[in-house]
């Protein structure tokens, strides 16, 4: 059995409420990902949110290298979460978690 490669994603997220914690962030870029493409490619990709500071908006997504297309594009599209409007920036993405805190 073959291992699927991961990529890691380091984003920023604006907010106009800094409230929104990692939970609403990840069931948000979850739910986005199933409605653009479906069950079966939202599983594959095997998203997770790896770390998440709320005050300052930075984080790091993980899934796989195939869904890392559809996963930046379903983690833009979003235009808010709860009531609070929001913004999703891709900075940089990376095979390690190492390559991206340099």
């Amino acid at each position: 059995m073959k291992k699927t490669r991961r990529r890691y994603l380091s984003f920023h997220l604006h907010s106009e409420n800094s409230t929104l914690d990692d939970k609403q962030l990840s069931t948000a870029i979850w739910k986005n990902l199933m409605s653009l493409y479906g069950e079966v490619s939202a599983a594959d990709s095997k998203l997770y949110l790896v770390e998440f500071d709320e005050k300052s908006g930075a984080g790091i997504l993980q899934c796989t290298a195939a869904s890392l297309d559809n996963v930046i594009t379903s983690a833009v599209l979003i235009g808010s979460i709860g009531k609070s409007l929001v913004s999703f920036e891709p900075k940089k993405t990376s095979g390690t978690i190492k390559a991206l805190k340099r």
